[in-house]
């Protein structure tokens, strides 16, 4: 035999192993990343009725800035992360058994596989409007979003369109800055699907400098919007603001422990939502009559709307009483009169909030 084509053929296998090595490592990093409530579905496999495996979830795609989970991208095929093929299934098609790491959809494997997808780049994905309420009918799913020459409503409910969509992977890690543009941190996890609604409820942020797993942090996705370049997140709070979020524990299982929410000084948890179809409508209707009205400041624009058992509340900030009005009088006409609760302080803009407003 050769030595040299021994030598070389050696130093091919040795190359090509370290390939595979390096990749599967990629995978498994980013899999740790998404486990437990960092992102719940990563991971997870993906089988029919009868049992029969279709394929695992990869990644997911999620509208971040309306708190929506757009579809769980279920892989399958190939060897190794190589020559795999992707399909997106909405989250409302899936159901669990409670099966540990198994989710379940109603649907044989030759249907499953001939589902039409969308392509998501690895930055920002296009909305694709069309094509993703073609994935969602597919799957028996109604679009909760607006489509081009589709229902405008959704149970007398105005639908609002859909924003930028990225896979969930590549929201891990962007930062995180307030209003002035001072960095807060940087997104650490997603939080918390309802897999019937596609709701996303919280998103994890470690502020910077943070040396300790307690310092964790979870905001509401509708409180953040990607800056022009949507290489970064900026959070609709100040600095101190932001400090004062009651931190989590985080434990190596991805599960969070929340802190006492009755601290002096440490404003409230979340709002409670009411999971009852009339209250996502009133919920609904207030937060597009807020997206239509373009005299709003910034802050008003991300009031934080909340409907339980028909009652309203709003909290957030706003920069005048005739702001405020507007905003009370939304909730008003959507639940009636007596059933709002007022929680939106009244705090000009600074000067310096006013030249970075954009």
């Amino acid at each position: 035999m050769n030595p040299s084509i021994t030598f070389g053929t050696v130093r091919l296998i040795r190359s090509t192993l370290l390939i595979l090595l390096l990749c599967a490592a990629g995978e498994s990093s980013a899999a740790q990343l998404n486990t437990g409530q960092w992102d719940e579905v990563v991971g997870k496999d993906i089988r029919n009725s009868q049992g029969v495996l279709l394929g695992y979830v990869k990644d997911t795609a999620v509208d971040l800035e309306h708190g929506r989970y757009v579809g769980m991208l279920v892989s399958f095929g190939g060897f190794a992360g190589f020559g795999e093929k992707t399909v997106i299934v909405p989250p409302g098609a899936l159901w669990d058994d409670g099966t540990p790491r198994t989710l379940f959809l109603n649907m044989d494997e030759k249907t499953f596989r001939n589902a039409p997808t969308f392509e998501l780049s690895k930055e920002v994905g296009p909305p694709q409007t069309a094509k993703v309420a073609e994935v969602f009918r597919y799957f028996g799913q109604v679009p909760f979003f607006a489509t081009l020459g589709g229902k405008a409503t959704l149970n007398g409910v105005a639908l609002e369109p859909l924003g930028y969509i990225r896979k969930g992977s590549t929201i891990l890690f962007l930062p995180v800055e307030n209003l002035l543009g001072v960095s807060l941190g940087y997104v650490a996890g997603l939080r918390d699907l309802n897999r019937v609604t596609g709701k996303l409820k919280g998103v994890v942020i470690r502020p910077y400098g943070s040396v300790i797993r307690e310092q964790m942090k979870i905001v509401p996705p509708q409180a953040l919007r990607y800056n022009l370049k949507h290489n970064a997140l900026r959070l609709n709070d100040q600095l101190q603001g932001f400090k004062d979020i009651p931190s989590f524990n985080m434990y190596r299982n991805g599960r969070f422990v929340e802190e006492n929410p009755t601290i002096p000084g440490v404003p409230p948890p979340p709002l409670s939502h009411g999971e009852a179809p009339k209250d996502k409508a009133i919920t609904l209707k207030i937060t597009n009559l807020i997206v239509e009205d373009s005299t709003l400041s910034v802050f008003g624009k991300n009031t934080e709307v909340a409907t339980n058992n028909g009652k309203v509340t709003l909290r957030g900030r706003e920069v005048s009483a005739p702001n405020r009005a507007r905003l009370l009088s939304y909730a008003t006409a959507a639940a009636g009169a007596g059933n709002v609760t007022d929680q939106i302080e009244i705090r000009p803009m600074s000067e310096a909030e006013k030249a970075i407003d954009r």
